[in-house]
């Protein structure tokens, strides 16, 4: 495997091979052996595919703006269509750009990218991350600050995928979710369906989603036979996309963002609770996410109260 840059970030328990040139995303993240997200191939890294990468960050928005056509108050923007053969402007643009590493120690990262308007993002802004180990997970930070004249629309997020295997439950719980069209852009919302019913741990087998659920609780737990993944967002992230194809490729993915798909667009339509943010020069957010980890202990079934001694 070769790369014009790659960071290596470990401690006893855990290792993050991550990828400042490919989109500062993270290839690999094993925590005591186990692929806690999808496990990018070495011909990923070398090629610079960030679409097979683990995990990457979404930023000023995320998801979709419809179009490419971004409306903020009375001004109309025509982006570029930076994801063919879509005809929106996808995911922002830190994830196609290559990141400047501020601070790199043994587990630990410092990010930075900072950007002129063109036709990817018409505000001046800069974006940093911070990518930090603990004994038993992972936390990452991104944040955006406005260096542009005009205020800009904001929105930030995450974008990990988590393998997936015929045993693998999840348990979060949302509100409700936007229905999307065959272009993957919100028709209406409506109250959680018994399909996407998470609120106790139940399987992902068969689950085929590509929605954006509002109200979630901030947390998600997913759970696998030899060990337990927890997911925590800020207090911001009180939306969650879930994309599961259920086409073989054996990922789910699970990402906590400010802002509802086309938040920009909806809120200046007059739709409330987009979770878009409108930043004046100067004026900053930040988002954060956890991973944390734990092991399963050995099935010796339920006890008298019905619950699973594995806690």
């Amino acid at each position: 495997m070769t790369s014009a840059n790659v960071i290596n970030l470990k401690n006893a328990n855990s290792e993050v091979l991550l990828c400042p040139d490919i989109g500062a995303a993270i290839a690999r993240y094993t925590w005591r052996g186990h692929s806690v997200l999808r496990r990018a191939p070495d011909s990923a890294i070398e090629q610079g595919l960030v679409r097979q990468m683990g995990a990457y960050a979404l930023m000023p928005y995320s998801n979709r703006i419809a179009r490419a056509k971004l409306v903020v108050g009375d001004k109309r923007y025509v982006l570029r269509q930076n994801f063919p053969p879509e005809l929106h402007a996808v995911h922002g643009f830190g994830w196609q750009r290559a990141w400047q590493v501020l601070t790199s120690c043994v587990d630990s990262a410092r990010l930075t990218l900072r950007h002129a308007a063109d036709n990817d993002w018409p505000f001046a802004c800069e974006a940093k991350q911070h990518i930090q180990l603990s004994a038993d997970g992972l936390r990452l930070t991104i944040s955006v600050c406005n260096l542009d004249d005009a205020p800009m629309p904001a929105g930030l997020g995450f974008h990990p995928f988590f393998p997936t295997i015929p045993a693998a439950k999840l348990q979060a719980e949302w509100k409700g979710m936007w229905k999307m069209d065959a272009e993957s852009l919100p028709t209406e919302w409506v109250e959680t369906p018994a399909s996407a019913d998470f609120r106790q741990l139940r399987s992902v087998e068969g689950w085929k989603v590509d929605n954006c659920f509002t109200g979630w609780g901030r947390q998600a737990v997913i759970e696998y036979p030899t060990h337990r993944t927890t997911i925590e967002a800020s207090s911001n992230c009180q939306q969650l996309i879930c994309y599961a194809p259920d086409d073989g490729r054996n990922f789910m993915a699970l990402e906590p963002v400010s802002h509802i798909n086309d938040g920009f667009n909806l809120a200046a339509k007059g739709v409330a609770d987009t979770g878009m943010q409108l930043l004046g020069r100067g004026d900053s957010m930040e988002v954060s996410m956890t991973v944390s980890m734990q092991e399963m202990l050995p099935n010796k079934g339920t006890g008298k109260d019905g619950k699973s001694k594995n806690g």
